[in-house]
């Protein structure tokens, strides 16, 4: 969590304090600041300084101006960046391509950054992945997805899965996933 949101007592003040460090070119201040900004519905600031945090090399500010870009309907903008900030290592630029991918019907793209994302050892981007498969149809994908992130532990995962074998008729062995998501962890 950003070091600003740590202390409550005078928000205008630690605002302030934010705005200053993203001036003097803090990249991580300029990406919470945009985050700020754009909660208080401030669209163009956010823009103006999840840029510039991007140009300044931060990653996760990069995945944030794809989400803006993709809000306002620019997805063409919105995957140049993530393109970028998936090759630079970012999960959630990946599945943010493959999200848009499997929308367009681009199997290359959805080859292209699945395997990558399944590769990793955070669980919370396979999930999402494997909720991205569910969602478009592809329960078979979905499933090897949720048993990726459930060998990371994800509780997430396993009720995922249990809702899919569930809808299979496979009630006894949902039946058992369910009691053991109740006891893991659900990664974020």
């Amino acid at each position: 969590m950003a070091w600003w949101f740590r202390r409550r007592s005078k928000p205008d003040e630690e605002l302030a304090e934010l705005t200053v460090a993203a001036e003097l070119g803090d990249d991580v201040a300029m990406g919470n600041l945009a985050a700020v900004l754009g909660a208080r519905g401030d669209r163009d600031g956010a823009l103006y300084w999840w840029s510039r945090a991007w140009a300044a090399g931060n990653v996760i500010a990069g995945f944030n101006l794809g989400m803006l870009h993709t809000v306002a309907g620019d997805l063409n903008r919105a995957q140049v960046i993530w393109e970028r900030a998936a090759e630079l290592g970012d999960p959630d630029a990946m599945l943010g391509l493959v999200k848009q991918a499997l929308d367009r019907g681009d199997a290359a793209g959805v080859e292209r950054w699945a395997p990558v994302i399944l590769a990793q050892d955070e669980a919370f981007p396979i999930t999402a992945l494997g909720v991205a498969f569910r969602d478009c149809g592809d329960l078979e994908r979905a499933v090897k997805a949720f048993l990726r992130a459930e060998e990371l532990g994800d509780g997430y995962a396993m009720e995922y899965r249990a809702e899919i074998l569930t809808s299979w008729g496979r009630h006894e062995e949902a039946d058992t996933l369910r009691a053991r998501a109740a006891t893991a962890e659900r990664m974020l």
